[in-house]
């Protein structure tokens, strides 16, 4: 460890991750977050190999990766050169993952620019004196009502965002 090694402690840590200091504590338990030192008194002390394998950690969990996954692909690394294949085809489904993610992430911001759009025509509807469920039928009183849906190739279903639009055109 260097001399200008950021150390540490687990609250510290936690406060700067967010993370609780049981998770912290589990996470090395389990073999997640490696390299972490002990004080003389036996208190976790955690430098810049720890936060690095926590960063990684934690990185992967965003993709769904499982944390038994996880543990698998950083146990891979110490075999070094013939784990790269199994790395990387893990590296490829948490990449996937995120895709699929983003993707679905997309969706939902097309449908709440979508419905943004329409509650904002509403508000008009109903400063010019006309019926603010008429302006924008989709979100009325009875919740929303009518809403298209069309079955994506993955099996799941999503909005329809050329019926909606057209609905409203009518």
């Amino acid at each position: 460890m260097t001399a200008k090694e950021t150390r540490y402690t687990i609250s510290a840590l936690a406060r700067k991750t967010g993370l609780s200091v049981h998770t912290l504590r589990y996470y090395e338990k389990e073999g997640i977050i490696r390299h972490v030192e002990r004080t003389q008194s036996g208190r976790r002390v955690y430098g810049e190999d720890s936060v690095a394998c926590l960063i990684g950690a934690l990185c992967l969990k965003q993709a769904r990766v499982t944390l038994a996954q996880i543990k698998e692909f950083f146990d891979a690394t110490v075999q070094g050169e013939e784990s790269l294949p199994l790395r990387l085809a893990m590296l490829n489904q948490a990449h996937a993952n995120l895709v699929d993610m983003q993707e679905s992430v997309a969706r939902s911001l097309k449908l709440v620019d979508f419905f943004i759009q329409g509650t904002k025509e509403a508000i008009k509807a109903s400063e010019d004196g006309r019926n603010p469920d008429e302006a924008f039928p989709l979100i009325t009183r009875a919740g929303i009502a009518q809403l298209p849906t069309i079955m994506m190739e993955d099996g799941k279903l999503a909005p329809d965002m050329p019926s909606l639009i057209a609905s409203l055109d009518k």
